[in-house]
C-alpha cells in the first residue's frame, strides 16, 4: 500500500514486523524488495532509476536510490554497474585466472575459493590483489586472513600467500605482515615471479615440493630444503647462460 511521507512524495510499504512498517519511495526499489527472489536476482540496480514528473538530474536519482537502498538492506553492498567497475570486474576476474593457472601449472589442486592443496597434504590459502594498494588495505587483507586462516581445523598445515600484481604490492604486504609477526603463516609473492617459477618447473629445475618449500612457510620445511631449490635455480641458470 502506498502513503505519502513527511515530504510529500508517495511511499511505498516493503515490509512489515511487530507492526512497524518499512516504506521507501522509489516504486521501482519497493518492486524489487517484494518480488520472487528468483526474479529479483535478475533485475539491474540501473533499472531502480526512473525519471520523475520533476526531471531531476540522474545523478542525484543515484544517490537517493543507493541511500534508500542501504538503509533497508544496511548489510548489502550496492554499486550501480558503469564501464569503469565493468573493466575492473574484468581486469580482477583475469587476473585471478592466471593465478589459478599458475598454481595447477606447479602442482597444486586449485580450488574456487583460492585454495591450493598439495599431494604433500599442505595447503595454501591464496588471494589475489590486481592493483596497488595502501598499506592500511594490506593490513585489513592480513588480519582478515589471519582471522579465517586460525580458524581452520588444518591451520598447523595451511598457510597464506597474497599473490599480487608487482614488486611494489609485495613491499607493502611485506610490511603488514611483519608489523603482526605472521611471517609463519603468511607469504606474499608477485604474479610475475610465479609466472618464472613455471618456468623452472617446466624445465625441471623446481620440483613441487621446491615450490612448496619457497611459497607456504610451514614447519617440516627446513633450510636445508629451501637450499637445494637454491641450488637447482642456480644450475638452471648456469645451463641457460652456457656456462658449465
Amino acid at each position: 500500500m502506498a502513503a505519502k511521507g513527511d515530504t510529500g512524495r508517495e511511499r511505498h510499504a516493503v515490509l512489515n514486523v511487530f507492526g512497524l512498517t518499512l516504506q521507501v519511495s522509489n516504486p521501482r526499489l519497493a518492486e524489487l524488495l517484494t518480488m520472487d527472489a528468483r526474479e529479483a536476482l535478475g533485475t539491474d540496480m540501473r533499472d531502480l532509476v526512473v525519471t520523475s514528473g520533476a526531471q531531476r538530474p540522474p545523478a542525484e536519482q543515484v544517490r537517493e536510490t543507493l541511500t534508500e537502498v542501504a538503509e533497508v538492506l544496511p548489510d548489502v553492498r550496492v554499486t550501480v554497474p558503469s564501464p569503469h567497475t565493468e573493466q575492473a570486474d574484468t581486469t580482477r576476474r583475469d587476473f585471478r585466472a592466471r593465478a589459478e593457472s599458475l598454481g595447477a601449472a606447479l602442482g597444486f589442486q586449485t580450488c574456487e575459493d583460492g585454495l591450493w592443496r598439495s599431494a604433500s597434504g599442505i595447503g595454501v590459502m591464496t588471494r589475489t590483489v590486481e592493483r596497488p594498494i595502501s598499506l592500511a588495505a594490506a593490513a585489513h587483507f592480513v588480519s582478515r586472513m589471519a582471522m579465517l586462516q586460525a580458524g581452520r581445523v588444518d591451520a598447523d598445515t595451511t598457510s597464506v600467500l597474497f599473490i599480487v600484481e608487482g614488486s611494489a604490492t609485495v613491499e607493502v604486504f611485506e610490511v603488514a605482515i611483519r608489523e603482526r609477526r605472521l611471517h609463519h603463516v603468511m607469504r606474499t609473492v608477485a604474479i610475475d615471479d610465479l609466472d618464472e617459477m613455471r618456468a623452472l618447473a617446466r624445465a625441471g629445475a623446481l620440483s613441487h615440493e621446491g615450490t612448496v618449500a619457497l611459497l607456504a612457510p610451514v614447519t617440516d620445511i627446513d633450510v636445508g630444503r629451501l637450499l637445494s631449490v637454491l641450488r637447482g635455480c642456480r644450475a638452471a641458470d648456469s645451463q641457460g647462460s652456457g656456462v658449465s
